[in-house]
């Protein structure tokens, strides 16, 4: 029959106990009666416990007399080891020492209940490091330390109200498990807030600055903790410090609880001092730099009013500069004197520039797939060169705008006093998206499609776009390879096929449609390391094809012909100063690009201008604001009046307005005229967004997902004349953008704000494997 035994360990009533009963053990053991000489010794109960350890721990050895001294300081020795619950020392015929222990019990399984604020590794963790855990001996004496140390945990966390029980039962083979049982309670709210000693900022300036607040209407401010407590004393300190105040000090603070630790109630003691103002500003050292570029740098000047930040802020800029000129480890040290008379202080900027640094070695790490060859072309700071920290922002940078790494960082590693090694480490993520499947429908019959869409393909930095597809009612194959880097300058070369077969009589369902023939080729140039230019060349061969019923098509089709043959120019320039590809918070993008048929090459020649521009600013370190806009915009030359039907903008859905089906906004053909009621485009699209950008709540790594509220707005007209801001439509809603493993996801709830009765609206929408 298993005895079970459950102990419920809270109080120090245990620890009392259990020295009790170790004192008791010390005056009550068998003592010897008189000392003799010990030539054999025999351990008794011993089973976790080796004899030859026991052994270890005695004061004396065979051969040595025993007397009383060494017998109580046996007995000690053994309890003080934390193995024994229980000692004693007989004596065995005349020269026989046996030493009866009882072990006790370890400890087989902890479990915990009741913690929310603190998840169970974090406790697990703090469990560990106060020595309780798995296999280890369970002391009562150590059960009262920790509780009092997970009571401290929760104290600072402002849950002054919670209690934590430590229940043990009893297990064969003298083990034990443990349940930590805690009742959390609820937080403690701020009572009241009372700073004493503040005259120049009342009360309410200086509150508004906190963290915590008596009457916080939402989020958690009104929630006590040590750590938020110790923060908003910093941001007192600083804002005085700030404001010239360079002798103001914290004298104390003071927490005290309501009766029933619900209200905790903050004082604030300060002494304000007086407030100081610049009186001289001096270098001392080498600066390196010119005079006047340093100071351009340190903002602050003879007759300003101290600030410790604007020190802080000009000492970094100066150290930063230092850095981009090869002083990696330079000491730029400010010192002020204070003259108490005069309210002034002089200050004074110590500059040490060291040795100048070079970088020995370039490391690469996490890059399980990447080239390392891919990754170095990014790198703007290079091996045997003076160490230059605008350099190594600049490779980060260039690194994050790959959108080839989840996250990627430069750390430098030092060597020596003038030479540094630097480890570029990255983490991979998708930088893709594949799709395969079968399709069985009335319409089409039996299909199948592939798709794959690389922007790194197999390492190389190269892209790849393949997409074959095939029913019976179509064909189509696309596919093209970019070299970014075609020559070691970053020429970037690229070339693609295309090709569309679709059999119109089987495939009803549209209106129109064209069957395509072609190649294209891309070539760009860098300008600078945010600047390009690229050139394209498209040889395009074209059929199109009519549905029986739409008129508009068959006038188009008998006025400029069925088939056409063309090559088509295009150029552009684009700017990027963004700081990641995926989700940027700073910087802007910028586009502007041209395409046209070139004259003589078709009779339905046009063109198409394109116009985008993309900001980002960062309002905190995890929200951004971002605002998107683009104009395009096309006409037909020539033979041809008006950009070619087949050749118009569309706006709606994801990716213009969202909110609206895809597609659909915008003027519709006329069925009695045209023989068809589906959105006709125009040749003239403007589109705009502004959202806030911000990481998914509650979640601890939302690196590759954010959330952003959204406002859009935009439309299409036939051409610049038809431009009427009364037709503008827009909507407002979230939105969500994933970077999965199959390619980035997009979705959003939208509802619009400015719509006609006769649009088509569409709350939810997606799209997977497109870039945001």
């Amino acid at each position: 029959m298993v005895n079970r035994n459950k102990r419920s360990i809270n109080g120090a009533r245990f620890k009392k106990a259990a020295v009790s009963a170790a004192l008791a053990s010390l005056l009550l053991a068998p003592s010897i009666s008189y000392a003799f000489v010990v030539d054999k010794i025999e351990i008794e109960g011993g089973n976790r416990i080796s004899g030859e350890t026991i052994r270890t721990y005695l004061p004396f050895r065979t051969g040595q007399n025993l007397d009383g001294r060494l017998t109580r300081e046996t007995i000690e020795r053994l309890y003080k080891t934390g193995f024994f619950k229980d000692v004693s020392l007989l004596q065995k015929d005349d020269s026989t020492l046996v030493i009866k222990v009882v072990e006790r019990p370890s400890i087989a399984e902890i479990k915990m209940e009741g913690n929310n604020l603190i998840d169970s590794d974090a406790l697990k963790d703090a469990l560990d490091s106060l020595g309780l855990k798995k296999g280890r001996i369970y002391n009562q004496l150590d059960m009262d330390r920790i509780i009092i140390d997970l009571k401290r945990r929760y104290h600072n966390q402002g849950y002054y109200a919670a209690s934590v029980e430590i229940i043990s039962e009893e297990l064969p083979r003298n083990r034990v498990d443990l349940k930590i049982k805690i009742v959390e309670g609820e937080p403690a709210t701020i009572g009241r807030i009372n700073l004493v000693g503040n005259h120049v900022y009342s009360d309410k300036r200086l509150k508004s600055r906190l963290q915590m607040s008596e009457n916080a209407t939402f989020g958690d401010g009104d929630k006590y903790s040590k750590p938020k407590l110790e923060a908003d004393i910093e941001t007192v300190k600083s804002y005085y410090m700030d404001h010239g105040y360079a002798e103001f000090k914290i004298l104390s603070s003071q927490v005290s609880l309501s009766d029933d630790k619900t209200k905790v109630f903050i004082t604030i003691n300060m002494d304000e001092g007086p407030q100081y103002t610049i009186n001289s500003v001096q270098f001392l050292g080498d600066t390196i730099v010119p005079q006047e570029e340093v100071e351009r740098l340190i903002t602050f000047k003879k007759g300003d009013v101290f600030s410790r930040s604007a020190v802080i802020d000009g000492v970094k800029d100066l150290r930063e500069r230092l850095s981009e000129e090869g002083y990696a480890f330079a000491e730029v040290v400010p010192d002020s004197k204070l003259n108490k008379e005069n309210r002034t202080i002089d200050l004074s900027v110590k500059v040490e520039p060291k040795s100048r640094v070079y970088i020995r070695r370039i490391e690469i790490e996490g890059n399980t797939r990447t080239r390392d060859d891919v990754i170095r072309r990014e790198l703007r700071q290079l091996e045997s060169a003076p160490y230059s920290l605008k350099a190594v922002r600049q490779s980060k940078e260039r690194l994050a705008r790959l959108g080839f790494f989840k996250s990627s960082d430069i750390q430098s590693k030092r060597v020596s006093d003038d030479e540094v090694d630097l480890v570029v480490k990255v983490e991979e993520q998708p930088t893709g998206s594949f799709s395969a499947g079968v399709t069985l429908s009335q319409l089409d019959g039996l299909g199948f499609n592939i798709g794959l869409s690389e922007r790194n393909f197999i390492g190389s930095g190269n892209k790849l776009d393949l997409n074959i597809a095939t029913t019976d009612a179509k064909k189509s194959a696309d596919i093209g390879l970019t070299n970014p880097y075609f020559t070691p300058d970053g020429v970037s070369l690229g070339a693609g096929f295309y090709f569309r077969e679709i059999n119109a009589d089987e495939l009803d369902i549209a209106d129109y449609t064209t069957n395509n023939l072609g190649l294209r080729f891309s070539m760009g140039y860098p300008l600078s390391e945010t600047n390009s230019i690229n050139y394209g060349l498209k040889l395009d061969s074209q059929d199109l094809v009519c549905s029986d019923s739409f008129t508009y098509c068959h006038d188009y089709v008998s006025e400029y012909g069925k088939s056409t043959n063309s090559v088509q120019l295009s150029m552009g320039w684009s700017h990027n100063s963004t700081n990641s590809f995926y989700f940027p918070s700073k910087g802007l993008k910028t586009s502007l690009s041209f395409e046209a048929v070139l004259p003589g090459t078709s009779k339905a020649s046009f063109y198409k201008v394109y116009a985008d521009q993309s900001w980002f600013y960062p309002l905190s370190e995890n929200i951004s604001l971002q605002f998107k806009a683009g104009i395009s915009y096309g006409d037909g030359y020539g033979d041809i009046s008006e950009l070619p039907f087949y050749e118009n903008f569309y706006v709606g859905g994801i990716g213009s307005v969202r909110g609206f089906e895809p597609n659909s906004l915008g003027e519709r053909y006329d069925l009695t005229l045209d023989g068809s009621d589906r959105p006709k485009g125009g040749g003239l699209k403007t589109v705009a967004t502004t959202g806030l950008v911000f990481p998914v709540p509650f979640i601890e790594d939302s690196s590759n997902i954010r959330l952003s509220w959204f406002f859009d707005v935009g439309n299409v007209y036939k051409d610049l004349d038809a431009f009427d801001s009364a037709e503008l439509r827009a909507s407002t809603g979230l939105g969500v953008s994933w970077i999965t493993p199959v390619g980035p996801l997009s979705f959003s709830f939208a509802q619009p704000v400015i719509y006609r009765s006769t649009d088509r609206t569409q709350v939810f929408q997606f799209t997977l494997g497109v870039g945001f």
